[in-house]
Order: C-alpha cells, then structure tokens, then sequence
C-alpha cells in the first residue's frame, strides 16, 4: 500500500513538474522509473530493518520474566552467538535440560547468570585479607 502511494504521488509530481517545464526539460520515462524502484527497494529494505529491531528489542523484554530459556534466548541473554552456546553445552560448561527424545534444549536463568559469574578472580586486597584470616587462626 505505502508502496503504491509512493508510486502514484511521484507520478503525480513528475506529470505537474513536465507540464510546467515542458519547454525546458523533457524527463526520460525509464530513468524515473528506476529511479521510482530504487526508491522502493530502499523503503522496502527500511521497513524489514525496523521489523528486524522491533523483533529483538521485544525479544529481550520478554527475557526478563522467563526462567526457562531456548538456546536462541539463552545466547542474546549472554550475547554469545548461539553455536557457542552448543560448544558450552557439549563442553559441559553450562548447565541445561532436555526432553527425553527431544533434540532441544533449554537453560535456567539461574544456570545461565551461574555461568556468567563463573570463575571470580580475587583483588589483592581480598589476597591480603584471606591470608590475614589465615594466620590469625
């Protein structure tokens, strides 16, 4: 539709455009026309841009009240591409379920912010105070 509009309202303005400067400019049917089309593929490619963003940005809102993810949903709540989240998995790396004679996964939440903690790397002052804690012993 917005298609079609775009279409007829340039068509409009070229014809009132040649008929004012008829004299002056004779405009080629086939250069405007592809111009027409390029036009159309650019709002068409910005339209599946925003379907695209719309998508996501609902998908990460939705994150937020689950607890059980897929695999697609787990790898954008980690931002890791989804074949890693695979490796992890194969590696025994994180934590996940499956159905008995289902090929899908599913991760917790819990599991899932578990493996984001993962290992803690100690300051020095945590150093200093475990050692204190130590030798006071």
């Amino acid at each position: 539709m917005c298609k079609m509009f775009l279409h007829d309202f340039l068509l409009h303005q070229t014809s009132v455009h040649l008929s004012l400067n008829s004299k002056n400019r004779i405009m080629d049917t086939s250069n405007f026309t592809s111009k027409i089309d390029r036009l159309e593929l650019i709002v068409q490619e910005l339209a599946n841009k925003q379907d695209a963003f719309i998508k996501k940005a609902l998908m990460k809102l939705s994150l937020n009240s689950k607890d059980v993810y897929s695999s697609e949903e787990a790898a954008e709540f980690l931002s890791i591409e989804v074949k890693y989240i695979y490796q992890l998995t194969h590696q025994r790396k994180i934590r996940y379920s499956k159905k008995k004679g289902q090929k899908k996964i599913y991760f917790r939440k819990e599991d899932l912010l578990d493996y984001l903690n993962g290992e803690i790397i100690n300051t020095t002052e945590d150093l200093e105070n475990k050692n204190a804690a130590f030798w006071k012993k």
